[in-house]
């Protein structure tokens, strides 16, 4: 494997183990338990897409013993797609590609649709951006409002996969019933949901019910957005403007009275994180990965700074810490009828 000069100093900690990895269903598709997000590669609509920047993060990735990077036509109004698959063009080694199709534009922009046509439009598409001859796991992005059918959507994706041009297809952001309806049609190989000690937390029993399907669950927003990680709450707030503040999700983390609680929850990780010579963010990811049915959890590092930080995470021993770590979701906005700790 080639190494980069500064990947050699930023995996140094994540090489005392190595990576684990799991099994996509039983697609053959083998991931790291940490895959790089993709979203934070950018480009943003005021930033210049650094091809440059993305490579030398994937790199470190690569390094660090993480396999795969998670994107979706819907970052970045495909943007994100296009950025990656310029700097994937550069890696000496492979990198699996993880993408999704969406039903309609929603936050970032992009989304082709969910009919039979647009479903396999939309892959084909994502893989002239990712300039790819097929995608190692292709997810629905979130479910459609507008009336398609499930069964055809779905087997839109049945047919990318008999065809090649996926190797393993999933659904993000389902609800179980409709996991399990898609499943009885043609094997779920993946989900994809959200999930860390603040939010998404009574999706546990969904993630292992999952597990025991055989189906692997990759989970989002480890750290919740970067309140896990040590940040003050006002750094925290700052790294969401604009649109993102009318979003659920920033209500439910980050606005008044649930920020404060968010920020306890990683203020009591500290103490912990301190005794296992781990950092907050460590502590939050490994976590995820002790879950039932978790196989991997998505991290991502603008400029490849956190990329040991957040590969250590997937060696971390957690185990006579989890009781104590329990105790702290309580103090979360998620049960902000709880006496709020002193």
């Amino acid at each position: 494997m080639r190494l980069l000069a500064h990947e050699a100093s930023v995996c140094t900690l994540a090489a005392m183990k190595p990576m684990e990895y799991r099994s996509v269903g039983s697609s053959g598709v083998e991931i790291s338990r940490i895959g790089l997000g993709g979203y934070q590669l950018g480009p943003e609509p005021d930033e210049t897409p650094d091809v440059d920047r993305a490579a030398r993060v994937m790199e470190s990735a690569i390094a660090c013993g993480v396999n795969w990077v998670d994107t979706s036509e819907n970052y970045l109004a495909t943007a994100n797609e296009s950025l990656i698959g310029h700097a994937l063009a550069r890696l000496a080694d492979d990198f699996l590609v993880v993408s999704k199709a969406a039903p309609g534009s929603g936050v970032t922009g992009g989304g082709s649709g969910f009919r039979r046509d647009q479903v396999l439009r939309a892959c084909r598409e994502s893989l002239a951006r990712l300039e790819r001859d097929h995608l190692d796991l292709y997810f629905l992005h979130w479910p459609d409002d507008t009336g398609v059918p499930l069964e055809e959507t779905w087997g839109a994706m049945v047919e990318l996969s008999d065809d090649g041009l996926v190797r393993a297809i999933g659904l993000s952001n389902y609800a179980l019933e409709d996991v399990e309806r898609c499943h009885s049609q043609r094997s779920v190989d993946a989900v994809q949901v959200g999930l860390n000690l603040i939010d998404h937390l009574d999706d546990r029993p969904y993630i292992a019910r999952c597990g025991e399907l055989g189906i692997a669950a990759t989970i989002y927003e480890p750290i919740a957005g970067g309140v896990l990680t040590g940040k003050s709450l006002a750094q925290a707030r700052a790294a969401w403007p604009g649109r993102w503040r009318e979003s659920a999700w920033y209500k439910r983390v980050l606005g008044p009275g649930a920020g404060e609680r968010s920020l306890a929850v990683a203020e009591g990780l500290r103490p912990i994180a301190d005794r296992l010579n781990a950092t907050v963010a460590q502590v939050a990811i490994a976590w995820v990965l002790h879950q039932p049915g978790v196989t991997a959890a998505i991290a991502g590092s603008h400029d490849g700074s956190h990329m040991n930080e957040n590969a250590s995470a997937a060696v971390l021993d957690l185990s006579n810490v989890l009781a104590e770590i329990e105790e702290l979701v309580e103090l979360g906005p998620a049960f902000a009828s709880s006496p709020q700790a002193p």
